[in-house]
């Protein structure tokens, strides 16, 4: 099913197309307040990070389209400015970090299995760290 581009924000990072917005939920994602969520055009990841965070629970979600595999990413940078509002540029960070090495796994899901051991966390990363390059 195709997101429609309506009110949507479009940032192009190496040829691939990502459309951003902001939206404000409870009780059904990760995060409970004003989030991001980051969809590449052809739908195959997504990535999603809540605003205002405090530091010691910031997190960044990368997952491919159905939740099917997901990492969390703990202890990202700030990716909004001084007055929580994100940016284009914010975004843009964001994205590259998350195609950077060297991230701390808070929780990981490969299908229905989330009892990972590091070794399989750290694989199910580099995977789908070359989906996202």
């Amino acid at each position: 099913m195709a997101i429609s581009k309506k009110n949507k924000n479009r940032v192009t990072i190496n040829g691939i197309e990502y459309l951003w917005w902001v939206f404000d939920e409870y009780d059904q994602t990760e995060f409970d307040g004003i989030q991001i969520k980051v969809v590449c055009s052809d739908q195959t990841h997504f990535f999603k990070y809540g605003l205002q965070e405090r530091e010691s629970n910031r997190k960044v979600v990368l997952a491919l389209r159905d939740y099917a595999k997901l990492v969390h990413l703990s202890s990202p940078p700030k990716f909004e400015n001084e007055d929580g509002i994100i940016t284009k540029s914010g975004i843009i960070r964001l994205i590259k970090w998350c195609k950077n090495e060297g991230h701390q796994i808070q929780y990981a899901l490969d299908g229905k299995n989330n009892g990972l051991t590091n070794e399989q966390q750290e694989a199910l990363l580099e995977e789908l760290q070359k989906r996202i390059n």
